[in-house]
């Protein structure tokens, strides 16, 4: 009898490189102008999960905050030395619904072209901090289109007091501007017409 091989199941990891005063819940307790006075453990922890994953042999995407990049280079530098994906997490955590239009294409173009000049790689994909992409700011994918990404991790498709969009698709989806019906992508792979993002979601079930 044929016996066929198990599927293989495919999975996605990431990461997003901050440090943990930089988290949104903190910004009421850590001023922004102390970060520079705070002690930082990122490149330590980055560290232990480059070491991890090559012992695994597994790749990850490496959402990384342009204000980390500033200040670690080699970190940088050996997320891609070790083959990983280099994307960005914007500059200095700001929450997009914080932001203009303007303010927020200044902080993922600055962020993109110093994680490019450091990492030596083309960086397309962007993670909005605390994934402050929703309903009301829409607007953000055109932006993000405009700077040269290709695609954001930003939407969670659950319901939570700070963020989410709980009726947003659980595949891969293209967004159209300023739509709030997010469309689907198509079966075939086809993206849609120029100033559209693709949106891979952050987690599905």
């Amino acid at each position: 009898m044929f016996d066929p091989a198990p599927a293989v199941a495919r999975n996605a990891l990431t990461i997003d490189v901050e440090d943990w005063f930089q988290v949104s819940a903190l910004a009421p307790h850590i001023d922004r102008a102390h970060w520079d006075r705070t002690h930082c453990r990122v490149e330590a922890n980055i560290e232990r999960l480059l070491l991890a994953l090559e012992r695994h042999q597994a790749r990850a995407t490496f959402f990384t905050l342009g204000w980390i990049a500033e200040r670690y280079p080699a970190l940088v530098r050996n997320i891609v030395a070790a083959g990983h994906e280099l994307a960005s997490h914007g500059y200095g955590h700001l929450r997009v619904s914080d932001q203009t239009r303007a303010e927020f294409l200044d902080d993922i173009t600055r962020a993109k072209a110093l994680l490019e000049d450091l990492g030596g790689v083309k960086v397309t994909g962007y993670r909005a901090p605390s994934f402050s992409i929703g309903k009301s700011n829409l607007w953000a994918f055109d932006v993000l289109r405009e700077a040269g990404y290709d695609y954001s991790s930003s939407v969670y498709p659950v319901q939570h007091d700070h963020y989410g969009m709980p009726d947003a698709p659980r595949t891969p989806f293209m967004s159209f501007g300023d739509t709030v019906h997010l469309e689907a992508r198509q079966p075939d792979g086809r993206r849609g017409p120029f100033g559209s993002i693709e949106q891979r979601v952050v987690r599905a079930g």
